[in-house]
């Protein structure tokens, strides 16, 4: 085909070769400039389905106008052979790019976030790409990217007013539900099952790009299209490096929820929450790596108690000279409290916990609407907010664990249900709705336990490993029972209240 000249583009070169078609570096005569030549040969358009797809990646990317999205110049046949002329991008696809090693931080961060906009303009006009992989962004030699190869978007419903792109794009036949299409080591669980996908498809497979380029590792690839698959559907990735921001595992994470209803539900919020993580980044704020531990972990319970009783005698001391009507006199040095919210959203916050390491806080929030209470996990320095419960129900009083792996809390009518801070399967413990409680080893829940026929409410210990109760406490029997329960650091002693009615 070099040399060859079709309609006005005379082909130079072979750029490269993929499951649709032939790409080409081509001469624009009329205009003297470059293009991409992209061609479906004889042999291929023989296949109605396929070039009713390559027909539609024309229409799907025209109908969009974003500069991250790779610009059409026309659609055309010459001498039997289907081609689409679109923009030239002197660079290289982003799989070129990531070394066996992972990307730097800031060089995630900058690609990311213009692959993000381009995929949410994309998602706001109705458009699902359905197949992105880093061999379909391409990076120019400025940094640029485009989002190319749009022959596998399938149209949605907008549901958002078009802004940054204009739809001229005709509804088209719908893939037979059933079928698989895609590249298989980026394809969400539904999409591997053949079921109907949206915009959130699209998400987990821009996580699992996300993952490849900070690692420089597919977080599905096995040794079989199979198992593959399996893994995808079943399995969660290897953890990320230690020394990865906490912000951007826990991003990254929700992107590759199995449920699409757990992972983000807009391209447009991912988007903005990895414009936050490029600001921390670029002006060095962001938050410690994940592996990170709080001091005290590295000091003796002996020391360590020492300094709780030395800091909440410093914290007493200083609450009691504050008050209102306590002269703290002209020489104390004492300066006023400032009340600084962690939180600011609309309707109600209530209960919070705050991480070990002090970075962020656990809450239930009834939601921008007011409709229902979930738990969500934001930092404390940070925009970074994930939610981890949808259940109906209302869920409230996290927990964090002293170890900071796992949040207990409690839902109505249904009791103490475990989860882990960046989300994931729930673990039911017990049937009893009452605020819980962790030992400091993290390996036992204290709460108020149901009250047994004719006895009143005990304080329960609850092993997490063996799933055996124990009752710490002994009310007398006419009394209502005891509750709201807290342990001392050291584990050895336990306050409680106990009501008699």
């Amino acid at each position: 085909m070099v040399g060859r000249t079709l309609a006005h583009y005379r082909i130079v070169e072979k750029l490269g070769e993929g499951g649709m078609g032939v790409v080409y570096k081509a001469r624009d005569a009329h205009l003297g400039r470059y293009a991409a030549l992209k061609l479906l040969l004889p042999d291929k358009v023989a296949d109605p389905e396929r070039k009713r797809r390559f027909v539609q990646e024309a229409k799907a990317a025209s109908s969009l106008n974003h500069p991250n999205i790779v610009t059409i110049y026309d659609i055309a046949s010459e001498d039997g052979i289907d081609f689409i002329a679109m923009e030239f991008v002197p660079g290289k696809t982003l799989d070129q790019l990531i070394p066996r090693k992972g990307m730097r931080l800031n060089e995630v961060l900058q690609y990311a976030v213009q692959m993000a906009d381009a995929l949410a303009a994309a998602h706001e006009a109705g458009i699902v790409h359905r197949d992105l992989k880093p061999g379909n962004v391409m990076v120019s030699d400025k940094g640029l990217v485009k989002v190319v190869d749009f022959g596998l978007a399938k149209l949605m419903e907008p549901r958002l007013p078009v802004s940054a792109a204009t739809v001229t794009l005709e509804s088209a036949p719908k893939t037979v539900e059933g079928a698989i299409v895609g590249t298989v080591a980026y394809m969400s669980p539904e999409q591997t099952e053949g079921k109907p996908v949206d915009a959130r498809s699209d998400i987990f497979s821009f996580g699992s790009m996300l993952y490849e380029m900070v690692t420089g590792q597919r977080p599905f690839r096995r040794g079989s299209t199979e198992s593959t698959l399996a893994a995808i559907q079943h399995e969660e990735p290897p953890a990320l490096d230690v020394n990865s921001p906490h912000d951007l595992d826990v991003l990254i994470t929700r992107c590759l929820r199995k449920a699409s209803e757990r992972r983000w539900q807009a391209m447009a919020d991912l988007k903005v929450a990895l414009q936050d993580l490029k600001e921390e980044t670029d002006s060095g704020k962001l938050m410690a790596p994940k592996a990170a531990r709080p001091v005290r972990r590295l000091l003796s319970p002996i020391l360590f108690a020492g300094l709780t009783v030395i800091l909440v005698g410093a914290a007493v001391g200083v609450f009691w000279r504050m008050r209102p009507g306590v002269d703290t006199g002209a020489d104390t040095g004492v300066e006023a409290a400032t009340v600084v919210p962690l939180t600011s959203f609309p309707t109600l916050e209530q209960h919070p916990s705050l991480s070990p390491d002090g970075n962020q806080v656990a809450f239930s929030w009834n939601g921008p609407e007011g409709s229902n209470f979930d738990i969500y996990v934001k930092q404390v320095d940070g925009p970074g907010l994930a939610r981890l419960t949808t259940d109906p129900a209302s869920d409230a009083n996290p927990a964090w664990s002293p170890d900071g792996k796992w949040i207990a809390f409690t839902r109505a009518d249904s009791g103490i249900v475990l989860i882990s801070p960046i989300g994931g399967p729930e673990r039911k413990l017990v049937s009893t709705v009452s605020r819980p409680s962790w030992t400091p080893d993290s390996q036992s829940l204290v709460f108020t336990g149901d009250a047994p026929p004719g006895r009143a409410r005990a304080v329960v210990l609850l092993s997490l490993a063996t799933g055996i109760r124990k009752p710490l406490t002994a009310p007398p029997k006419d009394y209502w029972g005891d509750a709201s329960p807290a342990i001392s650091p050291d584990g050895q002693l336990l306050a409680f209240t106990r009501s008699p009615g």
